[in-house]
Order: C-alpha cells, then sequence, then structure tokens
C-alpha cells in the first residue's frame, strides 16, 4: 500500500487486488412469506439458517424453505433459548427524507421567517463588500 494516499477516494475503492484470494464457501437458502415472496439470503456454506427470517418488503415473518441438502438446527430446550430483549416484530420501519424530518419539528411559516432571516444575512454581507 502506498505511503502517500493523496488525490485517492478513501473508503471507495481497495487498493488490493482479489487475485489468489480465497473466499469461504457459501449457500443460499429461500424463505418463503405469507404473501407469497422468496426471499433468498446467502449464508456461510457450514452455518445453520434460521427457522424464520423478515421478509424485507413488508417485515413478516417468512420461513425457511427445506430442501434435501438444507441444515436444519435441532430444536433448543427452554434452557438453551436466547436471553435478552426480544426482537420487534410489526410493520418495518418507513423512511422518511431530510424534508419530512424537519417537517416535524418545524411549521412552514417558522422555515419562511428562517429563510427570509438568512437571506437578509447573506445580502448585507454582500453590499458590505
Amino acid at each position: 500500500m502506498p505511503d502517500n494516499l493523496r488525490g485517492s477516494r478513501m473508503g471507495s475503492t481497495s487498493l488490493e487486488t482479489v487475485r489468489g484470494a480465497t473466499f469461504a464457501e457459501s449457500a443460499t437458502h429461500v424463505y418463503a412469506c405469507e404473501q407469497g415472496h422468496d426471499v433468498p439470503i446467502t449464508f456461510a456454506a457450514d452455518a445453520i439458517p434460521p427457522s424464520t427470517w423478515a421478509c424485507p418488503r413488508h417485515g413478516s415473518p417468512a420461513a425457511l424453505v427445506v430442501t434435501p441438502d438444507t441444515p436444519v438446527a435441532e430444536p433448543a430446550d427452554e434452557d438453551d433459548a436466547p436471553r435478552g430483549r426480544a426482537r420487534k416484530t410489526g410493520p418495518p420501519r418507513v423512511s422518511k427524507t431530510p424534508w419530512e424530518m424537519l417537517l416535524e419539528r418545524r411549521e412552514i411559516a417558522d422555515l419562511d421567517e428562517l429563510l427570509a432571516e438568512r437571506l437578509e444575512v447573506l445580502r448585507a454581507r454582500r453590499t458590505r463588500a
């Protein structure tokens, strides 16, 4: 890796090549939700996939489609159940734009007033220069 990274885009591209790299083996398992969506998820080849997965379209549980080569986890005892906070189920979070989040905090009249103040400051700065 070069000592001087000036001019490179950090984090956007790798400086290493994939030549000679060996990737971990993977297996794709399919989950089917109640609304008929197929959700393919890739896991490590030796991993045991969970029996359910949240459908990315609407958040409802999707069941693992078991095929002859699908590794299935043995049923766990109640003592082996994971501890801690249960995962929230329900409708998926809705993405909001920055404008929508701003409108939750401010009224349009307040925004118009702020805009007028800032424009006045900019115009005053322009006339001084």
